[in-house]
């Protein structure tokens, strides 16, 4: 059945396309919009994605992850709650994709990740999704294969907002506002949003819970708990002190409760973000600066996991919980200046991450572990500079970048055996790129481009101490380049839009993990060569009316070229299989509509010495409708509207914080999800 799907789909994809080749020339210059999101077709923009605030209300949201594995065909989600999930692009996952804030990092606290740096994003915040692949931005830090910038609303001198509440399936509720206004001179914004979900159930009426690992599953009030439950606020306040500057202030807070987290041996407690920052804008300063930007933040998590709600099935014979936090204080300075013969932007960025926690026993309060995360610093100084030209048919981009990273851990390393005992770390590491775009014609172009982008060892990574079942850090952990080659083709036309890219990154010391995977082995990580290889194809054609129709599929492989100890399975973990789409859309001002199939192939070439399983194959088909009535808007949907029993991807890494072991539970997808929201703009 798949293989005929998959050939189905083939000839679907070659016919669509030579139909409407037929009726199209090459010389016909139209912009290439698919849905609601914008595939820039700006030179020197092919890598970049931005989905826009309105597709976000469309869904059904109780996670950014979730958003991006449905909208684009590269993404997948790794599933890992109800709330709280990963995303990949391409293969790429975790900490080797960059997620930023207005262009400012911010990561979880958790040593398991059961806080993904998406999660600690409110949507009611959100004007728009910047996904750039690939390791062609200097600009950001870190960006191994891609980075995910998630920009905030801005002020308006009109007064303006919108209340938005949304329920759905498992007494899903979400419910909040926002409202904007000012003068010239200062404008200000200010926001909240309130959500929560119980349990859900997946296709075969298994609740959240029965996930939970076999040493620590939930006793009877965590059988009955709330998935999750969350309260956010935001503010900013921007100034206008001259005509070409302006000064902006941003600060937003979430607090969350109980968040349920099955796949791990703890749930957790309260989970609290903080993220301020502070702006300055000045257009035209001199003549050696067409636009300067000064920025500073602090994005700070405090994450207090616990374990209450389950069992004492296993070791330790005692409740116990961390508490944990990470904070990030960032500062950057842009100048972007057109010169006779390119346009070239520059700057300096620089942050200090601290990480620190301790475990304590819940029985009788002691500190049971106060070098599980050996309180660790890290700095990071970088400097880079881009070039953008411009010819009648060419297009050409540069860019190169300098880091000095710097790490140490202030505690002692004592379970770091059979590797250097150092807490102290020093990185020189270089990057950078060059893409070119040459138009065949008005509408058809190629693009290619040549890169090395770069990110350094995680703090949990290198220093994370645990001494039972023995998971440690390794101090001697080479930061992971990627080596990267892309090439592809666009073409539009009045009635369809093409395109397709491939892709090939040669990782050199790519970090994995390593381990025997028995109770009382050491497990750590090491570096390892590998390279990840992979292609997707995009048609988007209208057909009568306001009706369009959608094909997409996305294909990646990953391969060991060196392989851990205890490992010798060639398959690269946490690297999905082929995914397809199919969507026909209904697009008009006041109403739109959008039904999917989406399917994925047998999740077959997976690192099974790294505790990854083969999964099933799925189909899913998804509606949703929206309307538009003066300043009301009203969205519906359903998804899985089959009740599939489905699981979408593995995810290898341990819960090096609780000790589940190198085996962590597959969490399956809700089944059967109604959901509605009603909007109010004024």
């Amino acid at each position: 059945m798949n293989f005929l799907y998959t050939t189905g789909l083939f000839f679907l994809l070659i016919w669509t396309f030579s139909f409407v080749l037929i009726g199209e020339t090459l010389t016909y210059a139209g912009a290439i919009t698919l849905d609601t999101i914008v595939v820039t077709a700006a030179k020197n923009d092919t890598d970049e994605k931005n989905i826009e605030a309105e597709t976000l209300k469309t869904h059904k949201i109780v996670d950014l992850a979730e958003i991006l594995s449905n909208e684009m065909i590269e993404a997948t989600m790794i599933r890992k709650s109800g709330y709280g999930n990963e995303v990949s692009l391409r293969g790429f996952g975790k900490s080797d994709l960059r997620v930023l804030v207005d262009n400012g990092i911010i990561e979880g606290a958790c040593g398991s990740r059961k806080d993904p740096s998406l999660s600690h994003i409110n949507m009611l915040t959100v004007d728009k999704i910047e996904v750039r692949e690939g390791a062609f931005d200097v600009t950001k830090a870190g960006a191994l294969g891609g980075s995910i910038n998630v920009i905030t609303r801005k002020t308006e001198k009109e007064f303006l907002g919108e209340i938005l509440t949304k329920a759905g399936s498992y007494d899903f509720l979400s419910s909040g506002f926002y409202t904007t206004g000012g003068n010239e001179k200062i404008q200000g914004l200010i926001g909240y949003n309130y959500s929560e979900s119980d349990q859900y159930e997946d296709g075969d009426g298994n609740k959240l819970y029965k996930f939970a690992p076999a040493g620590r599953p939930y006793n009877s009030k965590g059988k009955n708990m709330q998935a999750f439950e969350k309260n956010d606020v935001w503010g900013k306040l921007q100034f206008t002190p001259a005509e070409n500057q302006t000064i902006l202030f941003s600060y937003a807070y979430g607090e969350a409760d109980d968040i349920m987290t099955p796949r791990a041996g703890m749930d957790i407690d309260s989970e609290k973000t903080y993220m301020g920052r502070a702006d300055y804008f000045i257009t035209g300063p001199g003549n050696f600066s067409d636009e300067l930007t000064l920025s500073l933040y602090q994005n700070r998590v405090e994450h207090e996991p616990f374990d209450k709600y389950r069992e004492l099935a296993g070791n330790p014979p005692f409740h116990r919980h961390n508490e944990v936090k990470s904070t990030i204080t960032g500062l950057k300075i842009e100048n972007k200046k057109s010169a006779g013969f390119a346009r070239f932007t520059y700057g300096i960025d620089a942050y200090k991450h601290n990480w620190k926690g301790n475990m304590y026993r819940d029985d009788t309060g002691a500190n049971m572990d106060d070098e599980l995360i050996p309180n660790v610093n890290t700095y990071d100084l970088g400097l880079y500079i881009k070039a953008d030209k411009n010819y009648d048919t060419l297009s050409l981009s540069a860019g190169f970048r300098y880091d000095h990273f710097e790490s140490k851990a202030d505690e002692d390393l004592k379970q770091s055996i059979a590797v250097t005992s150092t807490n102290r770390n020093n990185d020189d590491l270089f990057s950078g790129y060059l893409s070119a775009e040459y138009y065949l014609a008005d509408n058809a172009l190629i693009f290619a481009g040549i890169g090395q982008s770069i990110r350094t060892p995680t703090a949990v990574e290198r220093y994370f101490q645990s001494p039972s079942p023995f998971f440690h850090g390794n101090p001697d952990l080479d930061a992971t380049k990627n080596r990267e080659f892309d090439l592809g083709f666009q073409l539009s036309g009045r009635k369809f839009s093409f395109k397709t890219k491939a892709f090939y990154s040669d990782l050199k010391d790519y970090i994995y993990q390593q381990g025997k995977q028995t109770y009382d082995s050491h497990q750590t990580w090491t570096n390892i060569d590998a390279h990840i290889y992979g292609a997707d194809v995009k048609i988007i054609v209208d057909i009568i009316s306001d009706f369009s129709i959608e094909t997409a599929a996305a294909w990646q492989r990953g391969r060991k070229d060196s392989t851990p100890e205890y490992n010798t399975d060639n398959d690269l973990a946490e690297v999905p299989p082929l995914k397809t789409k199919l969507a026909l859309h209904y697009d008009t001002p006041a109403l739109f509509g959008t039904l999917e199939w989406i399917h994925s192939e047998n999740a077959d070439n997976v690192d099974t010495d790294a505790g990854e399983k083969a999964l099933s194959g799925w189909d899913l088909v998804n509606f949703r409708a929206g309307w538009n009535y003066k300043m009301f808007t009203l969205n519906v949907g359903v998804e899985n509207i089959f009740d599939k029993h489905y699981a979408v991807a593995n995810s290898y890494e341990w819960d090096v914080v609780s000790g589940s072991g190198a085996n962590p539970a597959i969490i399956y997808e809700p089944g059967r999800f109604f959901y509605a929201s009603l909007s109010f703009q004024f």
